[in-house]
């Protein structure tokens, strides 16, 4: 009999998560350092400030930087990281209030389960409205609050002209 009872195994949880989401945090800075390094004329022209490219242009290079990181982690490359996924193992990822299913801008996990869903990230742009931060938070909760996905975390994340801002959930 393990002499720190259940409590011990409460304790490696929550340690786990703790170390998943230190790991998660250096790969993101990361990222976002590269990003606005080689790519910040997605995310606002030096000459005409008011231009930029879509969202999801922002959030693919962003994703193909963090995969980068994260398969170069040796706590994390055991995980996929997926852009716009819509499965549910067999079926298409549905939420109250997406009837017609949603999907994630980027999501770490394990493809084929929803046992190991980590992160689920929903992206914006300063440009963006607030009902549209408002929405993606939103979905965001319903993933984190869902008993059929379970992800551990939420984040969300404004590429901002000089920066990005993360807003974990």
């Amino acid at each position: 009999m393990c002499e720190y009872g259940e409590d011990h195994r409460e304790i490696y949880k929550i340690d786990f998560k703790e170390k998943l989401k230190e790991e998660i945090i250096k790969c993101l800075k990361k990222a976002g350092n590269e990003l606005y390094l080689v790519d910040s004329s997605l995310i606002s022209d030096k000459t005409y400030l008011d231009v930029h490219a879509h969202e999801r242009s922002i959030c693919f290079r962003f994703g193909t930087y963090l995969n980068k990181y994260i398969e170069s982690n040796s706590f994390l490359k055991k995980y996929d990281l997926d852009a716009e996924y819509n499965r549910d193992i067999d079926m298409i990822k549905r939420l109250p209030g997406w009837p017609n299913g949603c999907y994630p801008d980027l999501i770490l996990h394990k493809r084929g389960n929803n046992e190991n869903n980590i992160l689920i990230i929903e992206c914006k742009g300063w440009w963006s409205s607030e009902e549209a931060i408002q929405n993606d938070r939103e979905k965001i909760m319903q993933f984190l609050h869902s008993e059929r996905y379970q992800y551990l975390f939420g984040l969300q994340i404004i590429f901002c002209r000089e920066g990005m801002e993360l807003k974990w959930i």
